[in-house]
């Protein structure tokens, strides 16, 4: 069994280079861009495994077991571990010279502070502005304790604003965009239900993810439940006149396709259709648990719908919420709901300045912050 990591110009050339070294039965596990360290060896960092214990060709129908792909899964886990041990690495110094770069010398609590702030996710630059507001709070008598310092910040740099579309003589219009997984059909289900039925507001629900199969269909099937009128568009195109028919509701809600990366264009031309509704807003559904570098590789992604506000989803799947409180920071966009767990439609509820701080504060790293200062 071996792994080994070529760094390349071209995935080709790794290819080239595999086969000669590993064998023709060399697996491609992973290809991704180098890192910093590692950028001069070359553009790419291209993967690759064998299940040979010696790492010499077999082509002998035995080598299909399922003990050798039992052992790629293997090596493929074994990468991924690779992987996020650097990313730790590389997190790790990154902390050492950012502590040792701006705040040589200072107290140690304030050292601390931005340790644990880091370690719950929160954006580096973002955690050290924190820590130096905080400390300015403190040593101006503005607060009596370090964990009121940093409580003040962290309430007031992050916008909330727990409710749905704008009002503008007709239905308030909301669509739930996001990538495949997060949630959304499921989350505009709870929506409609905790401000829709419950508040005695008439809604419709309408479909436009005909990608999916069968994603119209479970959103059919929960409207039925509930009692609502439901549509599903097979392509946007019908959009405006749908929503001209709608404009006697209270609310609108809009389910949407999931598009992965390799669907830019097809979420562009949704995302065009969509801007061209002027009563209609969009709602960027992320899920809490993502990593850090995806969350802001995907909210990138979806900015050409322009959400307005943000919804996270899966929050009971995480205890670092740093990353989503980051990401509403630096976006400026305020977060409108949180759905908690996968109970309809118990799990959601709005965003509040309050309910963010606990979050926060609930992780162990936070408290243990609060309580060394």
């Amino acid at each position: 069994m071996r792994i080994k990591s070529y760094f390349v110009g071209s995935v080709g050339a790794a290819l080239a280079l595999a086969r000669q070294e590993l064998g023709p039965e060399a697996v491609l596990l992973e290809t991704r861009k180098a890192p910093p360290e590692a950028a001069h060896l070359g553009e790419y960092e291209v993967v690759f495994g064998t299940a040979g214990s010696n790492g010499t060709a077999r082509s002998s129908p035995e080598d299909q077991t399922e003990k050798g792909k039992l052992e790629l899964e293997r090596l493929r886990r074994e990468v991924s571990q690779l992987r996020c041990q650097l990313e730790r690495i590389n997190t790790a110094f990154a902390r050492t010279n950012l502590l040792g770069a701006s705040l040589g010398g200072v107290e140690e609590a304030a050292a601390c502070a931005l340790s644990r702030l880091l370690e719950i996710e929160v954006q580096p630059e973002l955690a050290l502005e924190v820590v130096e507001a905080a400390r300015r709070q403190k040593a101006a008598g503005a607060v009596l304790s370090w964990e009121e310092a940093l409580a003040e910040e962290l309430k007031r740099r992050c916008q909330v604003e727990g409710r749905l579309g704008k009002r503008q003589g007709g239905a308030r219009v909301v669509a739930l965009v996001g990538p495949g997984g997060s949630g959304k059909t499921t989350m505009l289900v709870k929506l409609a239900i905790r401000e829709g039925l419950e508040k005695r507001q008439t809604i419709e629900l309408l479909s436009l993810d005909n990608y999916r199969v069968g994603g119209a269909e479970q959103l059919r099937h929960f409207a039925t439940i509930l009692g609502v009128p439901f549509q599903a568009l097979e392509t946007p195109l019908g959009l405006a006149a749908v929503l001209e028919e709608s404009r006697r509701k209270d609310l609108v809600l809009i389910d949407t396709p999931g598009y992965g990366p390799a669907e830019e264009q097809e979420a562009e031309e949704m995302a065009q259709f969509l801007g061209a509704q002027p009563e209609l807003e969009c709602h960027l559904v992320l899920t809490a648990s993502m990593r850090s570098a995806d969350l802001w590789r995907v909210a990138e992604r979806f900015e050409r719908f322009r959400p307005a506000k943000l919804v996270f989803t899966r929050l009971d799947e995480t205890q670092s919420y740093g990353a989503l409180w980051s990401l509403a920071v630096r976006s400026g966009k305020p977060i409108a709901f949180l759905g908690t767990g996968q109970r309809i439609p118990e799990d959601v509820a709005p965003a509040t300045a309050e309910g963010l701080l606990e979050l926060l504060w609930r992780s162990p790293v936070v408290r243990a912050a609060a309580a060394d200062a």
